[in-house]
């Protein structure tokens, strides 16, 4: 009897998005099916500072706000 291998996942080393980023692609997005998208998350900006940069006066996007030593980060 042959047994099945569990699949397994990559660990992911990235961490979550910052709570306080916002992009387009949230509101547009809402409440599609899970897999689907109009747009993607090209414009971002804080909810902070309502910007495009944060309270640190450093860009706010996909990459940089998962950057956990970013002051203004929040898990």
């Amino acid at each position: 009897m042959a047994s099945e291998l569990p699949v397994l996942q990559p660990l992911s080393t990235e961490a979550a998005p910052c709570r306080q980023l916002l992009s387009k692609g949230l509101f547009i997005n809402a409440r599609l099916p899970k897999g689907e998208q109009i747009v993607g998350n090209g414009n971002f900006w804080c909810n902070k500072t309502q910007a495009t940069y944060g309270p640190d006066a450093r860009l706010c996007d996909g990459n940089e706000c998962r950057n956990e030593a970013r002051g203004c980060y929040e898990s």
